[in-house]
């Protein structure tokens, strides 16, 4: 598998001893991920609320921040 085209990697389960109990092939984990489907996806469309928590904020300058020429 070439690296650039890895979706997932091989993950390793191990219990609180440290003993390995279960190893997760990539292709296995890639069957799972397709199968579910949209449902266990993470959401990033735009919540209303979201934009204004941003507006909120205090804006705090960085000393390293570029200044803008006008």
């Amino acid at each position: 598998m070439e690296a650039g085209r890895v979706m997932f990697y091989e993950v390793r389960i191990f219990d609180a001893n440290g003993e390995l109990k279960k190893v997760l092939s990539p292709k296995k984990l890639s069957n799972k991920f397709w199968k579910s489907g949209e449902q266990n996806l993470i959401d990033f469309s735009d919540k209303g609320s979201s934009s204004t928590d941003w507006e909120r904020k205090k804006v705090v300058k960085d000393e390293y921040q570029l200044e803008k020429i006008d």
